[in-house]
């Protein structure tokens, strides 16, 4: 029981994962304009504009995650035979939401903030 229990939990936290990532990434982007980036120097490296486009799509980049882990996490609970598959299975989904979460965020600390002003620094 107490499996079913944290791996239910650890599925919901990597949800708000998400939402937080999206809430952080179009909070950013609202704070400081899309021309931020270029705005600290003559050029802005290729991954700052990667990162702006990505954070103006982070809605879809989230929200589409979310979904489809949800959807999958369904069929997982749906089909699955053992009770130890079905809990590996929404474990993994969970882990791969944190993993996208993550990356966007990530994205946003190096490609929106750090690389602008190194680009600067040069």
């Amino acid at each position: 029981m107490i499996k079913l229990v944290l791996t239910t939990l650890f599925y919901l936290a990597s949800c708000a994962v998400l939402f937080a990532a999206h809430t952080i990434a179009s909070g950013v982007l609202a704070s400081y304009t899309s021309a931020y980036p270029v705005s600290l120097g003559n050029h802005a490296p290729a991954l700052s504009v990667t990162t702006v486009g990505l954070m103006q799509n982070s809605a879809l980049l989230c929200f589409g995650a979310l979904l489809v882990s949800a959807a999958l996490a369904l069929l997982t609970l749906l089909r699955a035979k053992t009770r130890e598959s079905k809990l590996y299975g929404v474990s993994s989904l969970a882990i791969v939401n944190c993993h996208v979460g993550v990356f966007l965020l990530g994205a946003v600390a190096v490609g929106f903030f750090l690389l602008p002003k190194l680009a600067d620094s040069v």
